[in-house]
């Protein structure tokens, strides 16, 4: 299991774990509950009952304000770490420094996570890794010293899930819907590990909650569209994407999975009309230029075959991508051979073999031989495509068996 999710959780951090899926922002802080039961006021935890806690204790609390790094964050947590085992101070102090500690671990958290990000985006997994573990250790102490808050619960669930620990992380999921039922949020992730856990059914059950809480999410019905699709519901699946692209029309991962699903199903013309729309949507993203070049130059109806255009369709995606991985080398192989250019198809195949993974060469290497007797590859009629899901796309309808999510 990747130590990096591949699934489009929703943060209460305001970011969201990294996949090829959505990226909201969400609710900050955790609600600071006091003995005075007061309320938070935008990120910063409530004011303390002036009457009732220590003065050293105010002057921690002002520092909320302003605690806008790790190691301010993290003075905080000691000195109110200090107060809460210090029996020679009154049980409102113990209780209330408590419930700060709680704040600050939470927030400290939430720092490591939002690190952790850049980290992935620079390319440096291990650190980002130890930076999620060391956030799940916060959060889980948060709820420990702390009243019980859903955005902790749902914080930890998050970062259980960065590490890997899908069903720790979805009963820390149940936990938040316990404590708010509500939060569309939180049925959305659970639903998310679900999908990768391979448990469609619960999957499409914790999407419907989502759906009834949110019907404006766009990425909700996507998302249920993918478990439909593994399931072969897929007429339930089709109109799942064209309702996430009616509610998210510039979304070009949505118009690009309903023109996967089409393109597996042998629904040509619905495919190829769904891949120019969503070109037309982005013309940077890469996969919508490869499987659309998988299509024009692979198709079995000649309709639909347009061998130049998916020459260049196909070095688009690798430029795009910024590199040449297997898949998207048999692509422009693909293309190449339907144009006739066998030489060349048969060069670039053998990049595509070498650095293939053991599973995907048997099926290249089929297609090595069809371009050394000077014949295109062509695909199956239609549902002929079915294969499994990948990271970067849902309905992989390119060539080769696909990558594990």
């Amino acid at each position: 299991m990747d130590s990096v999710l591949i699934l489009s959780l929703r943060r209460s951090t305001g970011r969201a774990v990294p996949r090829s899926l959505a990226c909201l922002a969400l609710v900050s802080l955790i609600a600071l509950i006091e003995p005075t039961q007061g309320q938070t006021t935008g990120n910063r935890s409530s004011q303390p009952n002036r009457g009732s806690v220590s003065q050293d204790l105010l002057d921690t609390y002002a520092l909320t304000r302003v605690a806008d790094t790790q190691a301010k964050v993290t003075d905080i947590a000691r000195t109110c770490s200090a107060v809460v085992t210090d029996t020679r101070r009154s049980r409102t102090d113990r209780k209330y420094a408590s419930s700060l500690f709680a704040w600050a671990l939470n927030r400290r958290g939430e720092m490591r996570n939002d690190q952790a990000a850049e980290l992935v985006e620079a390319g440096r997994i291990d650190e980002a890794a130890k930076l999620d573990a060391a956030a799940a250790e916060d959060y889980r102490t948060a709820i420990q010293y702390g009243p019980a808050n859903w955005r902790t619960f749902h914080n930890y669930a998050i970062s259980l899930a960065m590490q890997g620990k899908y069903r720790l992380a979805i009963e820390q999921f149940d936990e938040t819907i316990k404590l708010n039922p509500e939060y569309a949020n939180a049925f959305f992730n659970r639903a998310e590990l679900h999908f990768e856990l391979g448990d469609f059914q619960s999957a499409i059950a914790d999407y419907d909650r989502a759906i009834e809480r949110d019907e404006s999410d766009g990425q909700f019905y996507n998302s249920r569209g993918h478990s439909y699709f593994l399931l072969e519901h897929f007429s339930a699946a089709l109109d799942d994407y064209a309702a996430a692209i009616q509610l998210s029309p510039k979304n070009v991962e949505f118009h690009t999975d309903l023109a996967d699903a089409h393109h597996y199903l042998g629904n040509w013309q619905q495919a190829a009309e769904a891949y120019r729309s969503a070109v037309a949507v982005n013309n940077q993203y890469a996969r919508a230029f490869q499987n659309a070049a998988w299509l024009m130059a692979t198709c079995p109806d000649v309709k639909y075959r347009k061998s130049e255009l998916a020459i260049s369709a196909a070095k688009k995606a690798i430029t795009l991508q910024k590199s040449e991985d297997a898949k998207a080398l048999d692509t422009l192989a693909a293309a190449y051979a339907s144009a006739g250019q066998f030489d060349t198809a048969e060069k670039t195949l053998a990049k595509a073999i070498d650095i293939a993974t053991k599973d995907v060469r048997a099926e290249l290497a089929l297609r090595a031989d069809l371009y050394s007797k000077r014949q295109p590859f062509r695909q199956p009629s239609a549902g002929a495509n079915r294969q499994e899901t990948t990271s970067d796309s849902q309905i992989r309808t390119a060539s080769g068996p696909s990558d594990k999510r």
